[in-house]
């Protein structure tokens, strides 16, 4: 019996034809991958064809992600696992579900000739912390009333957290607190490895001297780290101070008996301080009488530049050399400095040997004058 196809039989045939290669290809692609379930914690792994594909849960984030390290032929990479989102790690798919604060789902795919995966703990070597100390300045010679500023570098050179992190300061004899600066500088109680932190303050110079500055010392867990120490010298102080001069100037360098002479004291402050307690005294030269004002003169004070001065009236009762001689003491000289004025030359009066000889010459005269007249008498 022959049949003859309809053209809705040819339609059928076609379409069982194709779903026939679809099942085909699905039991194929089924036949060579191999699929998986995980529950994976943080710090576990996956281990393929001998180490040739590693699968490492190094983060757990609930419930967006799981962070993975991947590593094939020596080279690795992270990657992060969304909730239901598959990946592809070069003939590997990886998908993570039920994501929770200390696990996840992960669905693994890989090539069915492959041997199962074998999970494992990762072994972390245990961190120490090493915290190293670094203390300098900005100077380290300074006068009394300057300002040195420190530095402190803290760094953690360890492969873990320092905790409980503590500072020691000393405050170094010589030195106080610079204004507007914090003593002790504070620290930060955690210092993560590989970070760094950098204090700072100031300190002010009160004495002269050679000071140190001693060691910083951090305390953290059962360690403790120490910095270098360093050494600061301080001017000593170098007080202003007061200088006078004085000069003694006289109206005549000759004179007689009895002639007045008038003195000027000049008294000049040429120091950078202001001279206290000024006294100029002297005494009269012996032969000599004060007639108007003093030797001696007082001043409370006189200031840097300042000048002062007063005069006095001296008569000579003999003849002779005279010196005015006078010494400034004063709160910087003590001891006194002595002034003196040019030697003054005193002699006797001319007129008085005239009134002397004059008498006597008009009584020469009237003799010879007597005798000639009477010599004439007698010639007659």
């Amino acid at each position: 019996m022959t049949y003859k196809l309809e053209k809705g039989d040819h339609l059928i045939r076609i379409l069982a034809f194709l779903l026939l290669i679809s099942l085909m290809a699905s039991t194929a692609s089924g036949a060579s991958t191999q699929t998986f379930n995980f529950t994976m914690q943080n710090d576990t792994g996956l281990n393929f064809e001998n180490g040739s594909y590693i699968i490492e849960v190094i983060e757990l984030a609930r419930p967006v992600y799981v962070k993975v390290n991947l590593t094939s032929d020596g080279s690795s990479k992270i990657k992060y696992l969304y909730d239901n989102e598959p990946i592809t790690f070069n003939e590997i798919t990886l998908t993570s579900s039920s994501i929770t604060a200390t696990e996840a789902l992960i669905k693994i795919g890989f090539p069915q000739g492959w041997s199962a995966p074998k999970k494992y703990q990762i072994v972390r070597p245990v961190g120490i912390p090493n915290i190293v100390l670094t203390k300098s300045v900005d100077k380290t010679n300074m006068n009394v009333g300057d300002v040195v500023k420190l530095k402190i570098k803290v760094e953690n050179i360890g492969n873990a957290t320092a905790y409980n992190v503590a500072l020691t300061e000393q405050l170094p004899s010589g030195f106080s607190n610079a204004p507007y600066s914090t003593f002790p500088p504070e620290i930060n109680a955690e210092l993560a490895a590989g970070d760094s932190q950098e204090l700072n303050y100031g300190l002010k110079a009160v004495d002269s001297g050679t000071f140190t500055i001693e060691p910083t010392i951090i305390k953290y867990g059962s360690k403790t780290s120490k910095s270098n120490s360093l050494t600061i010298t301080v001017a000593e102080v170098l007080r202003e101070k007061s200088y006078l001069t004085t000069v003694i100037s006289i109206d005549k360098k000759n004179a007689t008996v009895g002639e007045l002479i008038k003195a000027t004291v000049k008294i000049t402050n040429t120091g950078k301080a202001t001279a206290k307690s000024v006294r100029i005294k002297g005494t009269t030269p012996l032969g000599m009488e004060v007639i108007d004002g003093n030797l001696i003169k007082d001043y409370e004070s006189i200031s840097p530049a300042g000048i002062e001065e007063y005069r006095f009236t001296l008569k000579a009762n003999e003849a002779g050399n005279y010196t005015i001689h006078l010494i400034t003491v004063y709160n910087d000289n003590e001891a006194g400095v002595p002034s003196e004025s040019e030697t003054i030359t005193v002699t006797e009066k001319q007129g008085n040997y005239l009134y002397f000889l004059l008498p006597i010459m008009i009584f020469i005269l009237g003799i010879v004058l007597f005798t000639i007249k009477r010599h004439r008498e007698y010639s007659y």
